[in-house]
């Protein structure tokens, strides 16, 4: 009889490295609500000056995405989860010889989802926690007496060099013995200068170290059942463990949060990119399902599984993504907004850094400055722009560009789902309505992010209005702009004329705001489609 999915776990222990992440949560939610039956989670936890380990734990499942698991499955958490103090930078994960033996002798399934993702990270920084540290996490799961699978969460985006990127481990451009090697005994100056050379071709320092992560689970986990998981772009929960759920401003959610609070007004990219995006509790399905197959189904255990978690053709373009969101940036709108919700795409640098300078670092100086002069609360707009600023040109290269994952083997992990599983596991994003899943994540920015009263959005109509009788008071100023600074402006909302577009922008969004209008406390606003 085949082993179901929750059995599969039944009576295991399981370590966990990420978990105090935004997928690692998900992940230990869904493990501990669909599959009972487990014995232990560990999960890797670095100390903090905010507590002990265990009230670390205690604060992390206060959050409200652990609500339904307390409900349904009360004492779950307390009786489950158990830290283990140690950091994924240090040789040996820095954990000691007393929970290495614990670990050791007890854990049979490992998922590895911890990383460094700032993409500014020094390259040392990035080589020493991503790559050397997935080294010592191989090293224990070979100490591991009874190993099931070990489960390695990687990124989409490692192999961005390819214009296609199939499920397959490429060879790596660099060694990454000598990588480590050179991120261990070189000094700073000396890794500045190697960094621009070591990058080439890729991005920031983040995918490289991916990248190299890829090749050293293929030559060192030879004797171990592997799944390498890669995540697109990671967004908010379709429904598990709440809709909406996310607890990061990065991605398209938190672009539109940006634009509604008037914080984001220019954006490196063209209306005709469609980024990859992937909904955190669909991706966290097809990597428990992927692990039950390598350990439960796959005759070939040795063989290194490869899945592109991504939503091929359920992408939407930019422009696709910024209607819907303008949409319900009026109908569910922002406190405390600064502007009126605006956009201008653009690839041109310099017409980017101007118009960054004119619609966000100005405004955020004078409201700065008036908020001190009038000692009221300082909103720190300029520190918070500085960061989007940052945010917004590491992203560029992936804003501006199209790829193509191939994800067979990710689709074809569904076929394998028992029937008595499909309710828990079955992760079919096919009929999933791109419409009602912005609808659901903006509003779960506003719970989950901003902590704003739902209850309260009709009544912050009125500052919408006031917001729009301050910006009517001003001109456009695109008309009066460089060529190169206003040419390569793209109107959010792509359907209407092109003699609505770029040279009127700002006429175009103010149009379309006084075409809104305020219909009642259970529909605050309605945006003409």
């Amino acid at each position: 009889m085949e082993e179901s999915i929750a059995d599969y776990f039944n009576d295991r222990a399981l370590f966990i490295t990420g978990g105090t992440g935004f997928m690692g949560k998900v992940l230990i939610e869904k493990l501990l609500r669909s599959c009972p039956g487990i014995n232990k989670i560990y999960i890797l936890m670095r100390p903090s000056k905010q507590g002990n380990l265990n009230e670390r734990i205690q604060h992390i499942t206060s959050l409200s995405m652990f609500n339904r698991l307390r409900s349904e499955r009360p004492g779950d958490i307390e009786k489950k989860l158990y830290p283990i103090e140690g950091d994924m930078k240090k040789l040996g994960l820095g954990i000691s010889t007393e929970d290495r033996k614990l670990l050791t002798d007890n854990v049979s399934v490992i998922f590895h989802a911890a990383a460094s993702v700032r993409f500014n990270d020094p390259l040392n920084e990035a080589i020493l926690i991503n790559t050397r540290g997935t080294r010592e996490v191989v090293k224990l799961a070979k100490e591991l007496k009874n190993i099931s699978v070990f489960v390695h969460v990687s990124t989409t985006y490692c192999n961005c060099y390819r214009k296609i990127v199939e499920e397959t481990i490429y060879p790596a451009p660099f060694d990454w013995r000598h990588a480590i090697y050179t991120a261990e005994n070189a000094d700073f100056k000396t890794m500045n200068i190697l960094t621009e050379k070591y990058l080439e071709p890729f991005p920031n320092s983040y995918v490289f170290a991916k990248n190299l992560t890829e090749q050293l689970l293929k030559d060192e986990c030879k004797n171990i059942p592997t799944v390498i998981f890669r995540p697109s772009i990671v967004i908010a929960s379709v429904e598990e463990p709440v809709p909406g759920w996310m607890d990061t401003f990065y991605g398209p959610v938190g672009l539109i949060l940006g634009i509604g609070k008037g914080v984001v007004r220019c954006v490196i990219t063209r209306g005709d990119i469609r980024p990859d995006y992937m909904p955190v509790d669909i991706s966290i399905k097809g990597m428990i399902v992927a692990a039950w197959k390598k350990g439960h189904l796959d005759s070939d255990k040795l063989t290194i599984s490869v899945y592109n978690s991504s939503s091929g053709n359920k992408s939407i373009t930019m422009n696709e993504l910024v209607n819907m969101g303008m949409k319900y940036c009026y109908k569910y709108p922002f406190t405390q907004s600064i502007w009126v919700p605006t956009i201008m795409f653009t690839t041109d640098k310099t017409c980017f850094y101007v118009n960054t300078i004119i619609k966000q670092f100005i405004p955020a100086v004078v409201i700065d400055l008036w908020t001190r002069f009038t000692n009221k609360k300082s909103w720190y707009l300029v520190k918070l722009q500085r960061k989007i600023f940052q945010a917004a040109l590491a992203l560029s290269h992936f804003t501006a560009k199209n790829w193509i994952f191939i994800n067979n083997n990710f689709l074809e992990l569904i076929k394998y789902i028992p029937p008595t599983d499909k309710k828990d596991f079955d992760f079919n994003f096919e009929n999933i309505k791109p419409e009602e899943y912005f609808c659901n994540a903006i509003l779960g920015g506003h719970q989950y992010l901003l902590k704003t009263d739902l209850s309260m959005l009709p009544a912050v109509a009125a500052q919408q209005k006031k917001l729009d009788c301050w910006v009517m008071v001003f001109p456009s100023l695109s008309s009066s702009l460089h060529p190169r600074i206003r040419g390569s402006h793209t109107n959010f909302m792509s359907k209407f004329p092109p003699s609505r577009g770029p040279n009127n922008f700002l006429h175009f969004s103010l149009a379309e705001i006084r075409r809104c209008h305020f219909e009642s406390a259970s529909s605050p606003w309605r945006f003409p489609l």
